[in-house]
């Protein structure tokens, strides 16, 4: 289900900005603009914008630094609300600046939660969850019992968007822990819907569909109706999972309408997507590639890459389903192409690692008040606090002693779950390979074979006929040689080394180009299949690079192994590269080929210099298999 954040910075605007007591003219015409800018933004963007306007003009005149700041803020607002979040960020950025020299912690604390917000948005999540954990500290130093409540939601709903559940309710459970005996208002928007959220997800559709009717109440109540969209979305989410088709259908077009007047690209997307999977379902395929192309021209504009790896997969799915191959393979290519492009391989490592530095900074700090709180009482007892002292240092050592054994078991565990990863990331890339030879052999293969044998019983003299007839045979053997290229059954069939040299006689037809392979010592029984199919594609992958950027004319190859290690040498002639700039490269093939060495416990060396060709180096142990 759909996460709404854009709406939550505003909840602790109102606070944020309260009137200073001063009552000079500039600070009362500041307060008044801010106020009204509030009070519109969430009902007419117009209107909001020319307040904003009017508290930039009144504090340039009146060179107020309170005033440009609290703009520059209300700016980010209103281009987070609008789903431009890279500029908003721009804005908060400038706040967060100003704030911080006027020494204002709760407006600072308050810029780190919008800033996080807006890198929620970008799935920018290590980034975002860092500045969630800097407005929580800050408030928890100034006891703003409110405020930390936001900042528990915020974070449950990060955890919510990266599917730990159990993290996303255990903040969602401190946020309502801090709240639920206040009087009712505006914060409870945003704990209600994530709340929804979270029962969502888990298929509890009748509690989430009662939290969103709790919700809309409030909203009704308070007369928030940009807020209604997000519970809209999820009722219609809810009956579709309940099989509610009609019901889901009416409550996507009320989210989508409260969407459209606020000119939220971001959340109109998300609806017309779902919007397009209800149809979908409906087996009404045309309002289905109408919604689900809107969903797509909307993510491109607002710059929602997994809006638009969503939509592409979406389409693929519906033109494969509606027997347009053609179509469907080329947006199965782009989705892959975004999804690539989104990838972090560490943003897991650095969530954990985030907020185990925030674990750790907790307990240092309960420490040193508890040292603090010691120090002050018995002072005038001098063996007491002596024998105290020592205490309390001994439990110190004893702790860290335990703290290390535990990091070192959490270490352990973030090891074997990166090795996880890594094998669901590459088994789930070989089987869409899989998949998509197979679509290609047995779909578009037969119909191009069936299509030559109605053109073989055409009268050949005609030149057309032949033409033709020739040309599918080449189309023939061009999805054959993908096909085996994406699924090289002869590896499966007679090992490696016949595969390799299979691979490399099809290269050396080029005249341009002479190809070389050697082996000594390799027995196929020494590694399992699947360690051979990340053998030889890390060797395509060096190939292929050799080919299209090296330009290179020989290629050298040895595969080579003892009781202790393999080892595969790929060297060509090309142009080479600088070996120093390496890492500012930020090639998927070459991750690619570092993410399957890592699979096989080995390490890959790449050697080159400019005009002087390129030795790429895999080793990978043998002796761990024993």
């Amino acid at each position: 289900m759909r996460l709404i954040v854009s709406f939550i910075v505003c909840l602790f605007l109102v606070q944020c900005s309260k009137p200073v007591e001063s009552t000079s003219e500039d600070e009362q015409k500041i307060n008044y603009y801010n106020q009204q800018f509030l009070n519109y933004y969430k009902i007419n963007l117009d209107t909001a914008a020319l307040y904003l306007d009017s508290l930039k003009t009144i504090s340039n005149d009146y060179k107020n630094e309170f005033g440009l700041a609290i703009s520059e803020f209300d700016n980010a607002l209103l281009e987070h609300v609008k789903g431009n979040y890279n500029i908003s960020i721009k804005h908060n950025e400038l706040a967060l600046e100003a704030f911080d020299k006027l020494k204002n912690d709760t407006l600072i604390a308050r810029t780190n939660n919008s800033l996080g917000s807006n890198y929620w948005q970008k799935s920018d999540f290590d980034k975002s969850l860092q500045y969630y954990l800097t407005a929580l500290k800050i408030n928890k130093k100034l006891q703003l019992n409110n405020e930390i409540a936001i900042c528990y939601n915020y974070i449950s709903m990060l955890y919510q968007t990266r599917f730990q559940l159990s993290l996303a309710e255990e903040y969602a459970q401190k946020a309502y822990q801090v709240v639920k005996n206040e009087k009712p208002n505006v914060r409870y928007i945003s704990i209600y819907h994530n709340l929804a959220n979270i029962y969502g997800m888990q298929a509890k559709y009748s509690e989430a569909m009662q939290m969103d009717s709790i919700g809309l109440t409030l909203c009704n109540s308070l007369q928030s109706e940009f807020n209604k969209s997000m519970f809209y979305d999820n009722l219609a989410n809810c009956y579709f999972f309940s099989n509610y088709i009609e019901q889901s259908i009416e409550f996507h077009h009320k989210a989508i309408a409260i969407d459209s007047t606020f000119k939220n690209k971001k959340q109109l997307s998300d609806s017309y997507f779902n919007l397009g999977a209800v149809y979908e379902a409906k087996n009404d395929t045309k309002q289905a590639f109408q919604n689900y192309n809107r969903s797509l021209v909307l993510s491109n504009d607002a710059g929602y890459k997994i809006g638009i790896k969503n939509a592409y997969s979406a389409l693929a799915e519906l033109y494969f389903k509606t027997n347009q191959p053609k179509d469907a393979y080329l947006f199965l290519k782009k989705a892959i192409a975004i999804k690539d492009s989104i990838i972090n391989e560490n943003t897991e490592h650095k969530i954990a690692e985030l907020q185990t530095l925030y674990d750790i900074n907790e307990k240092e700090q309960k420490i040193v008040q508890q040292k603090l709180q010691i120090s002050n009482r018995n002072s005038l007892i001098a063996a007491l606090l002596f024998v105290f002292l020592s205490s309390i240092l001994v439990y110190y050592l004893l702790y860290n002693r335990y703290k290390f054994r535990k990091e070192k078991e959490h270490q352990q565990e973030l090891l074997e779950e990166e090795t996880k990863r890594t094998k669901a990331i590459l088994t789930s890339e070989e089987n869409e390979r899989q998949r998509l030879a197979r679509e290609l052999h047995d779909g578009v293969g037969q119909m191009l074979a069936a299509t030559k044998l109605n053109l073989n019983n055409v009268d050949h003299s005609n030149f057309a006929v032949q033409q033709a007839v020739g040309l599918l045979d080449d189309s023939i053997r061009e999805i054959r040689n993908i096909s085996h290229n994406m699924m090289p059954e002869v590896l499966v069939n007679k090992g490696l080394k016949i595969a390799i040299e299979n691979f490399i006689e099809k290269l050396n037809k080029n005249q341009t180009l002479t190809i070389s392979f050697e082996s000594n010592g390799f027995k196929e029984q020494s590694i399992n299949t699947t360690e051979k199919l990340m053998l030889y594609r890390i060797l395509q992958e060096a190939i292929q690079n050799s080919l299209k950027y090296a330009n290179a004319t020989n290629i050298d190859i040895q595969l080579s192994a003892d009781e202790k290690e393999l080892t595969l040498l790929v060297q060509d002639n090309g142009k080479g590269f600088d070996i120093s700039k390496l890492n500012e490269k930020d090639g998927i093939g070459l991750k690619n080929m570092q993410l399957r060495a890592a699979y096989l416990k080995g390490n890959i060396e790449i050697d080159s210099s400019s005009n002087s060709g390129t030795t790429i180096i895999v080793e990978i142990p043998l002796s761990y298999k024993k």
